[in-house]
C-alpha cells in the first residue's frame, strides 16, 4: 500500500476537533507514539536531510506495540512504506546498525485519530513542533496518488480552508532545529 498524506500547521487544537465533529468524523482513539528516527548517510543531503526518493528507518513505540519501519520519503506525494513488528527494540536497532543507519532524533507526539469515510484525520501534538494535523489516505497503485493527494486536500479545505500546508516531513522539522 502507498500512504498519501498531507499535513498543516495549526492553531488552536480545540476549534479543529469541533470542526472535525461537523463534518461528520469519528473519534477513533488518543495514542502517544514514540519514534526514534535512524538515517543511512547514503539517503543524506550535507544537511543530514533525507534526499527526495531515499529511505528513512523508524522504530516506533505505541503502548506495548513496537514496530520498524521503512518509508521512502517524497514530500510532496505518497512513497511505499514497510513496516513489520519487532518484540524488542533493541533487535531493530542492531538490524539498521547492520545496514549502517543511525539514530539521528526522537520525534514524541500525542496523536489523536479520526476516521471520515476512507481518510485518517489525525491531530498531532508533537514535542518541540507544536500541533498539525494530518489527512491520509491509503492507495494500493501509484497512478492513484495524484487523484488521493487531491481528495486530502479538498477535505482539508473543508476541515478549514486558511490552513497552510505543511510539506515538511516532522523529521525534516526536527532535522532543521538540530541544523540551528
Amino acid at each position: 500500500m502507498i500512504e498519501v498524506e498531507i499535513r498543516a500547521r495549526i492553531e488552536g487544537k480545540d476549534e479543529f476537533q469541533k470542526k472535525l465533529k461537523e463534518i461528520g468524523a469519528i473519534y477513533n482513539k488518543t495514542e502517544k507514539q514514540i519514534d526514534r528516527v535512524f538515517g543511512n548517510p547514503m539517503f543524506l543531503d550535507s544537511d543530514n536531510m533525507i534526499v527526495e526518493g531515499g529511505l528513512s528507518a523508524r522504530i516506533r513505540e505505541v503502548e506495548n506495540k513496537k514496530t520498524l519501519e521503512f518509508k521512502e520519503i517524497f514530500r510532496q506525494k505518497g512513497g511505499f512504506e514497510i513496516e513489520t513488528s519487532l518484540s524488542e527494540i533493541e533487535i531493530g536497532i542492531k538490524f539498521l546498525e547492520k545496514l549502517k543507519f543511525k539514530e539521528v532524533f526522537v520525534v514524541s507526539k500525542s496523536r489523536e485519530i479520526y476516521l471520515y469515510n476512507n481518510f485518517t484525520i489525525c491531530i498531532d501534538s508533537v514535542d518541540c513542533l507544536g500541533d498539525f494535523i494530518e489527512i491520509e489516505k491509503m492507495v494500493e497503485f501509484s497512478e492513484d496518488e495524484n487523484q488521493a493527494r487531491i481528495e486530502c486536500l479538498n477535505l482539508l479545505k473543508k476541515i478549514d480552508s486558511n490552513v497552510k500546508i505543511e510539506n515538511r516531513k516532522y523529521g525534516d522539522l526536527m532535522q532543521e532545529i538540530l541544523n540551528n
